[in-house]
């Protein structure tokens, strides 16, 4: 078994008293895809928020390839090998697709101010090497042929593999995916979840997944973390986790 990419321990959040994260634990193995499920309120987005760096919890700890991250800035985090996805599509509208995934490039180039402007030696290499590896993301998402055109216009489903391929031109070990499929319609769902199955396998990402179609969690992941009321009440393989009685009483009930 590959040795745990990030280990997530007693990670305890609280807001005005309320417990938003009890003591939850957990680790993911390099490779592995893992999901988080959980009614609204459970603590999903929190955990998220604290593994991305945006929140700091009052207790625990977060381990990043064996080094603790708990307080470290989101930028810092982003560029140890942590991307993430968001729950409402986040894209700069006015952009083409090309300078939008050409942003996350940015955190790997080395010229500085001056070089860049000029486009001359190394920065004129990086530009290109830039684009060669936007590209290649693009094509794998099915975007190729949209490079040129403005996100803004482009439908809701398109603005998600937009900002899924945003996040893999980062070229992170580690991917954050916050319900990557709400509201796609069943077609866009499938194709999604097929290329995100395919990314985990390809290329090796690691995947820590929030979403609320249990079809589709149930169909990729590796293992389920189920949290309710901010604590861990499972963490099983996906067909143990359909037949836990905690489970089902808290969140899937006639889901599946």
């Amino acid at each position: 078994m590959s040795p745990a990419l990030i280990e997530v321990e007693d990670l305890t959040l609280s807001f005005a008293g309320v417990r938003a994260l009890d003591g939850v634990t957990f680790s993911i193995d390099e490779g592995e895809f893992f999901a988080v499920i959980g009614p609204n309120g459970a603590g999903k987005s929190t955990l998220f928020n604290c593994v991305s760096g945006i929140y700091r919890p009052g207790a625990g700890s977060i381990r990043f390839d064996g080094r603790e991250i708990l307080g470290s800035a989101p930028h810092r985090i982003a560029k140890a090998g942590i991307a993430r996805t968001f729950q409402n599509v986040d894209v700069f509208p006015a952009m083409t697709v090309r300078e939008c995934l050409l942003l996350a490039r940015h955190q790997h180039l080395r010229s500085g101010p001056v070089a860049s402007m000029i486009r001359w030696g190394r920065s004129a290499r990086e530009e290109r090497a830039a684009l060669r590896q936007v590209t290649e993301v693009a094509e794998r998402l099915g975007l190729g042929d949209l490079l040129g055109h403005q996100v803004g216009p482009l439908p809701h489903g398109v603005q998600k593999r937009v900002e899924l391929a945003r996040s893999l031109c980062m070229e992170p070990r580690l991917l954050l995916l916050d319900e990557p499929v709400a509201g796609m319609n069943h077609e866009e769902t499938a194709r999604m979840a097929a290329t995100l199955s395919e990314v985990n396998t390809d290329l090796g990402i690691t995947m820590l997944l929030v979403e609320h179609d249990m079809s589709m969690v149930m169909g990729i992941s590796d293992r389920v973390c189920v949290l309710d009321f901010g604590r861990r009440i499972a963490l099983d393989t996906p067909a143990n986790v359909v037949r836990d009685e905690a489970v089902i009483d808290a969140y899937l009930g006639g889901a599946l």
